[in-house]
């Protein structure tokens, strides 16, 4: 025997049992009623909502004040790097100091430590 059959409901239960299940059958002249209002809000004209020109007009006046604003700005002043004696100096420096011989000694010494891939690319580049 189901729950729903028993006859000993609590006291909540047996209150919600008799209110029925919440579910009503809407009157019989509800669905003609409903027929002519959707009739009647179909014929009322669309409600347009639009921006005034004062508020645009303000609109297009903030655009052309930031974009004067952005072009317009003072280009930053680069500063110059002081001129140290511990500036670094540039490899062309570096390695016109340097003897062909020792770099070939070098290169001579060091050929496992180096890209062979790299070294054959670079030595077809080279005019002799």
């Amino acid at each position: 025997m189901s729950s729903n059959e028993d006859p000993e409901l609590p006291g909540r239960l047996a209150g919600l049992r008799r209110r029925g299940d919440g579910f009503r059958a809407p009157d019989a002249a509800y669905f003609e009623q409903l027929a002519d209002r959707s009739l009647a809000a179909g014929k009322q004209p669309a409600r347009s909502v639009g921006i005034s020109r004062r508020w645009l007009g303000l609109a297009a006046t903030l655009v052309v004040l930031v974009v004067a604003a952005f072009l317009l700005r003072p280009a930053p002043v680069a500063e110059e790097a002081p001129v140290t004696a511990n500036a670094t100096p540039a490899s062309e420096a570096l390695l016109a100091d340097i003897d062909a011989a020792d770099i070939e000694a070098y290169i001579a010494d060091n050929l496992d430590n180096f890209d062979t891939e790299f070294y054959v690319a670079e030595a077809s580049n080279t005019d002799f």
